[in-house]
Order: structure tokens, then sequence, then C-alpha cells
């Protein structure tokens, strides 16, 4: 071997031995991925997550947006990645059943969960308290023979499309929009006192600043109270352990959570993130150390 082909070789080794060095060390600062399906909950207790990750166990975090079923399918096949808004146990079941085998389940991040169709509390209980009451013709007529839903792959819209059939409103077109369009709509017919059902949900920042309540399913359409888990990936788990146990020990009550969703639907996610976390120092101690 001449004198230029050994140096070459020698240093080869050694740009691969570095390289074996550093890379346990970069696989650890490889970012986690934490889905999102653009909900106000879940936009939420995902940045609460993210920073404080990033803040304690010096882990880079990225929020991605999709939707829900891509939330569920990229969990699947990410390695280092997590969603924190798994809706069971009818909401999601369908997308929880595909995936199953593949994802672990960390428990649960809140209960109360629920799913209703929504109306302004000026609307007269005594015309319009249950879904029943929508077969009403002077009903109807108040409504333009509309229910304004959300995005079309959504649990909830799947179980209105349900409630559709269930109470044969055959005389109503349920709207297809997204999350902010629904919230849009609900405030301009509140600023105009019009009557409006849209598909709604808890939690919520719109319970805060609005005076609301579900009108009643007696036919179980939209199931009953769900609760929220927290899924990962089963590589994520055994590679950051820590993180994982952290998740597992994150959770929240509805009353803290509603408060929170008003503040960022005023400022931003980011900043109503940050606020709960200065707010709440005991609840976060517990999550990262554990009782």
């Amino acid at each position: 071997m001449t004198y230029v082909a050994s140096r070459i070789a020698a240093a080869a080794l050694a740009v691969l031995a570095l390289a074996s060095l550093a890379s346990p060390a970069m696989a650890a600062n490889e970012p986690i991925t934490i889905y999102t399906d653009n909900y106000a909950a879940d936009e939420a207790m995902s940045r609460v997550a993210r920073d404080l990750i990033e803040e304690h166990f010096d882990t880079p975090v990225e929020l991605k947006p999709v939707s829900v079923g891509v939330s569920f399918v990229g969990t699947a096949r990410d390695d280092r990645a997590m969603f924190l808004a798994a809706w069971l146990p009818a909401t999601h079941a369908d997308y929880m059943e595909r995936v199953k085998d593949d994802v672990v389940n960390l428990g649960t991040i809140y209960t109360g969960a629920k799913l209703g169709w929504v109306v302004p509390d000026y609307v007269p209980a005594d015309q319009l308290d249950s879904i029943e009451d929508l077969k009403k013709p002077e009903v109807a007529e108040r409504l333009n023979h509309k229910i304004q839903g959300i995005s079309a792959g959504a649990g909830l819209m799947k179980l209105s499309n349900k409630v559709v059939d269930d109470y044969a409103l055959d005389d109503y077109r349920l709207i297809t929009a997204s999350g902010p369009a629904m919230t849009a709509a609900l405030k301009r017919a509140i600023e105009n006192e019009e009557w409006i059902v849209v598909t709604g949900w808890s939690p919520h920042w719109k319970w805060e600043r609005f005076d609301l309540r579900y009108i009643e399913d007696p036919k179980g359409s939209l199931g009953g109270e769900e609760y929220v888990d927290a899924i990962a990936n089963p590589t994520l788990v055994e590679t950051e352990p820590e993180i994982t146990d952290f998740i597992r020990r994150m959770s929240f009550e509805l009353d803290q959570i509603n408060p929170m969703l008003a503040e960022a639907e005023r400022t931003s996610y980011d900043e109503a993130a940050q606020t709960f976390i200065e707010e709440h120092p005991d609840l976060i101690e517990s999550w990262l150390e554990g009782d």
C-alpha cells in the first residue's frame, strides 16, 4: 500500500470511529414527532408536552398537524412518534382498531370528554331540547334545514351522519367544514341571536366564551362519555422510556383544559401552553417526577 493510500485508509477509519461514537448521541437527539389533529384540546396539550420534553429531556419535538386518520397511521409507522388525542371507546374506535397491534397505549390524558350537538342557550328549550325536536317543521325552518359540521374525516362527523340516519333527518343538510369554520358560524349566529345547531365537543374554548348547551340524544347515537388516551410507537417506548413514562403521568382535568383553550383562542396555542405550565408548577412536577 502506498503512503497516500495508507493515509486515506487511516482517515476513513478515523471517520468511521467518530461516527460510531457520535451515533448514540445523534440518535438520542433525533426529534420526536407529535401528531396533532387540528382540534383545540389536542393542539394545546401537545404544545404543553412539547415544551416540557424540550426543556426537561433535551430532545427536540416536531408537531405535525394532519388529519385524525393520519395521526394514527403515522404513529404506527414512525419510530419516534406519538399522538395525544385518541378519543375512546367510540369516536376513534375505527382508527384505533386498525393500528392497535402497532402502537402502545400510554394511558388516559383526561376523562369526561363528550360529543354532541350544541345550541346557544337562548334557543328555547321548550322548542328545541332534543334531536327529536329537529323534526318539527317550525324548528327545521328556523335552522334553515342545516346542521353545522366540521371536517369530513372527524369521528364526530361519522357519528353525526349516523344521527341523521337514526333520527330520519332527511330534510337537513349536514355541512362539512373545518373546526374553525364551525366556531365562526356559531359566533356569527350568536351575534345575531339566530338559531343554529353545531356538532360540538368538550373540552373546547367555546364553552368558556359562549352560553351553550347540548341537546339530548335519546337514541344514544353520539355515544356516551369518552376518555382521551395517548398512543406511541413501540420503538419510541423502547428507546425513550423516560419521555414516554412522563407522558404516562401527564393528565388534565376538564376545568383546567377549557380555560387554557380560551386563552389559546385569545392569544395562541404556544402562549396558552406556556401560561398553563407557569400557573401549574405542582402539577407539572408530578408529571416530571412521579408521585
